[in-house]
């Protein structure tokens, strides 16, 4: 059971396996507060040389929930506590790992429940209220960690009380803050409180539970079956936790880390890409390109060909002396061999059929574009060769001695 307070323990009550760590505690922090400096000229407040800083409770409770009220007015009552409740914890909570750390060192304490105890004896001492802890309280330095607490006299319920208002909502937010921030502090463990029910909105006392961040609704959930509060108003309570805007902004700082790393790998893929893309499209281009030379020395050669093994023939059969019906049939013969070379002579002139193969394939090179040297490589003869078969193909194409662009003609011919 809870012993009650006594002439020795008289600012805590805890169990009886609690006693003697709270008393030694007491006597701690009763030192540290007897030794007092009040300074109103340098505007200086210390305990045993620590400076604190005095302020109104109601500023910090029904008059800072009132204030937010109005300055967020156009977001509604609801974000306004919000914020108040976010605000007031957080600054709470900070302040008692603060406390509890100064603390730990001038009393050189290691043990955890020995870190503890100094907490709710500080918490009295500096005007935030008495403190009672429940039996049922298993305070373990893990994720089972389970304190459940009253603060009789809370500076925060009391405010509103004292202002005549009842609240709609369990206000002692800044008791829970700065509990979980020393425990924390102490047990080393990621802890938070909500309060279960606060004398502010009427009921008998500002209990609290403690526990880790992944247990606490299930402990509020089994207290909930024992009280003397309607089971489903436990549903509603605000379980806090320090710092969410925070985590919250960090979350939305990794996700758009996130996106951005996947925007740039998406950007390099697609640069790869484009870049595979291009180098297939260089190769395809010089693939058509080696196509295109090739056809244009098919084409030649089957020029030549014709030249070679068939206008002979016709040559000798136009002067053989024929009849009207064979001249006929010649004519007829000739139309067609015009009308399957057409494409590949064009306007070429009767001269053209007298070019060499290799000068019909150095003239389909220069046509195409290429250089002597480069025609020099692609047929693997001298630099000397390809203009010697330069000048005999101006000769026959009469262009010797004319001020005439041998590509360019090449070119009109073959439009």
């Amino acid at each position: 059971m809870t012993r009650p307070l006594d002439p020795l323990l008289n600012t805590v009550s805890v169990p009886d396996n609690f006693y003697q760590v709270f008393l030694t505690a007491q006597n701690y922090v009763k030192n540290y507060f007897s030794s007092s400096q009040h300074d109103p000229q340098k505007g200086s407040i210390k305990f045993s040389g620590e400076r604190y800083i005095l302020v109104r409770a109601a500023s910090m409770s029904i008059e800072f929930f009132d204030m937010m009220a109005l300055l967020y007015k156009d977001r509604g009552e609801k974000e306004a506590r919000t914020l108040s409740f976010n605000f007031l914890f957080d600054i709470a909570h900070s302040i008692g790992k603060a406390d509890a750390k100064s603390f730990f060192e001038k009393m050189k304490v290691t043990d955890p429940i020995e870190k503890l105890s100094a907490g709710p004896i500080h918490f009295a001492y500096a005007g935030w209220a008495s403190v009672k802890i429940h039996p049922m309280s298993k305070p373990t330095p893990d994720e089972n960690y389970y304190l459940i607490y009253d603060h009789p006299y809370s500076f925060e319920a009391q405010a509103w009380m004292e202002k005549g208002e009842k609240a709609q909502f369990p206000v002692c937010v800044m008791n829970a803050g700065y509990s979980s921030g020393w425990c924390e502090e102490s047990f080393g463990i990621s802890l938070v409180t909500a309060e279960v029910e606060c004398q502010a909105k009427g009921d008998r006392h500002c209990r609290f539970i403690m526990a880790h961040p992944s247990k606490i609704k299930n402990f509020i959930s089994e207290y909930s079956k024992k009280a003397y509060i309607k089971h489903e108003h436990y549903n509603k309570i605000d379980i806090p936790e320090f710092f969410k805007r925070k985590r919250l902004q960090d979350e939305l700082q990794s996700h758009k880390i996130h996106l951005e790393q996947l925007v740039r790998e998406r950007t390099d893929n697609l640069k790869k890409t484009n870049q595979r893309l291009e180098e297939a499209n260089i190769a395809l281009r010089v693939v058509l390109k080696q196509m295109e030379q090739k056809e244009t020395i098919n084409k030649e050669n089957f020029l030549t060909n014709i030249k070679q093994s068939i206008l002979p023939f016709l040559k000798q059969l136009e002067e053989s002396g024929l009849n009207n019906d064979q001249q006929i049939l010649l004519d007829r013969l000739q139309i067609n061999l015009n009308q399957v070379t057409s494409p590949l002579i064009g306007k070429l002139s009767s001269k053209y059929l007298n070019l060499t193969p290799m000068e019909i394939k150095v003239a389909g090179l220069v046509k195409d574009g290429a250089v002597n040297k480069e025609i020099a490589q692609i047929l693997n003869v001298s630099l000397n060769t390809i203009t010697s078969h330069r000048y005999k193909i101006r000769t026959k194409l009469g262009l010797k001695n004319k001020n005439i662009n041998l590509h360019t003609y090449l070119l009109s011919l073959s439009g």
